[in-house]
């Protein structure tokens, strides 16, 4: 039986290993036809390894013409390439691996693709790529971050403190953008806040022109702070201004003024209820020994109480004008014809002894320069007369600013009698109309102006 088996498998052997020749080729043409090798093109990002291997030089980089994405060719059979995607394959490029030009600071990484599957059953096309990069010094700075507060408060309410927590930030990159830094704010919307206001925000980057610098070659030790805002109450109040001293001798003080006379001020509502007014005090305003007008300038910010600041800070100074006048003083003449005897008795009559008094008055300079006697109302009180001869005082009644040393006038008062006819007085002749009857003064009467 065995015989029998061996020699029909030896029957016609070469005929029977030519025919599986073939059928091997056949099936290998059959196969490549059905299951060709096809190539295929694509795209992946660059994986960066080492990268503190730069840094820690202190060398920033920066990736050129879009370089960290490869374009690569593959080549597999058909049925493996269909079940091949960009996520199957890593590209990877070394910095360990750079080469630097030194002279342009431009170098270029050779780019390593491998795949992640099938590594056995495909081939990656070999022509040599590269990362270009760019060399530039790694810079570190520290910015202390302002806190500001944007948008609208309601009427009666004010902004006050505004303040950053941690407010120090720390960034690091290209020596370029670091050095383009000038400020770093965090600001805060208010808008129609009544209450106090707190949020998170992201740090913003100026330059010197109030530029927004971008953080993405950047790196910075915070990614948000918090800003917090006092929302306060408003009120407005009255200044009050003094002055301190004495001017110099033959000057005296006439009047203050300053403006604004007003102040909008803010704080919590139990600091401003007991508030009606700023008192700018004298110490503030000394005018000893002045001989002529001062204006000086107040900052009223030092005369506030605690807890209280002024809604407008630009609003802080007060412009105060303190009037300063030169004195005189001059002798005028007082007619006695043009003084009103006022209360005398019905049975008494008054004449005056003389035709003229003297008057000392005395003030500012410009207003006795412009005095006139004849606008002096004068007048005595006759009711305590009895018969005889009196000094009576003289009541004067000058322009407001004018003062005037005591005056008398010598009267003689007679008693009517019942049976003698009453002497009509003669009617009052007004002596600067009637110049002849003025009485020539005695030597000296004449006005004296010192």
């Amino acid at each position: 039986m065995p015989r029998r088996i061996w020699k029909a498998i030896t029957n016609n052997l070469g005929l029977k290993i030519l025919a599986a020749f073939f059928a091997v080729i056949l099936w290998m043409v059959v196969v490549n036809i059905d299951d060709p090798k096809i190539s295929t093109r694509f795209v992946t990002s660059v994986a960066i390894e080492n990268g503190n291997y730069l840094t820690d030089q202190g060398k920033y980089y920066e990736v050129l013409n879009d370089s960290n994405t490869v374009v690569f060719t593959v080549t597999a059979k058909r049925s493996y390439i269909e079940k091949l995607s960009s996520t199957d394959f890593k590209a990877v490029a070394d910095m360990k691996n750079a080469t630097i030009d030194n002279e342009t600071n431009v170098g270029r990484v050779p780019i390593d693709v491998t795949p992640l599957r099938y590594s056995t059953q495909v081939t990656i096309s070999k022509a040599t790529q590269n990362l270009e990069i760019k060399l530039e010094q790694l810079a570190h700075a520290q910015f202390i971050i302002g806190a500001q507060a944007t948008g609208t408060l309601p009427q009666g309410c004010a902004l006050g403190e505004v303040s950053v927590t941690p407010n120090l930030l720390k960034v690091s990159g290209p020596q370029s953008v670091v050095d383009r830094i000038d400020h770093v704010v965090a600001s805060i919307d208010v808008t129609g806040m009544t209450g106090d206001v707190v949020d998170n925000v992201i740090p913003v980057l100026y330059d010197a022109a109030g530029e927004v610098i971008g953080q993405t070659d950047l790196t910075l030790n915070l990614s948000t702070v918090t800003v917090s805002a006092k929302i306060l109450d408003t009120k407005e109040v009255s200044l009050i201004c003094k002055a301190f001293g004495e001017p110099a001798e033959g000057f005296t003080y006439v009047d203050m003024e300053f403006s604004p006379k007003t102040v909008a001020i803010k704080g919590k509502a139990a600091a401003l209820n007991n508030i009606t007014a700023i008192v700018i005090p004298d110490s503030a305003l000394d005018i000893t020994g002045a001989r002529n007008d001062i204006t000086q300038t107040i900052d009223v910010t030092e005369y506030l109480p605690e807890g209280v600041t002024l809604v407008d800070p630009a609003a802080s100074k007060v412009t105060v004008t303190v009037r300063i006048a030169q004195l005189a003083s001059k002798t005028v003449n007082l007619f006695t014809s043009g003084i009103e005897v006022l209360n005398l008795p019905e049975n008494l009559k008054l004449t005056f002894d003389s035709s003229v008094l003297r008057v000392n008055i005395s003030g500012i300079r410009s207003d006795i320069d412009q005095f006139d006697a004849a606008d002096i109302k004068a007048s005595i009180d006759g009711s305590q007369l009895t018969p005889g001869t009196h000094e009576v005082d003289v009541a004067l009644e000058l322009q407001n600013g004018i003062d005037h040393t005591p005056v008398t006038v010598s009267v003689s008062v007679e008693e009517i009698t019942t049976d003698e006819p009453q002497e009509e007085e003669p009617e009052e002749t007004d002596p600067i109309e009637n110049e002849n009857q003025i009485p020539e003064p005695e030597p000296g009467v004449g006005e004296e102006t010192n």
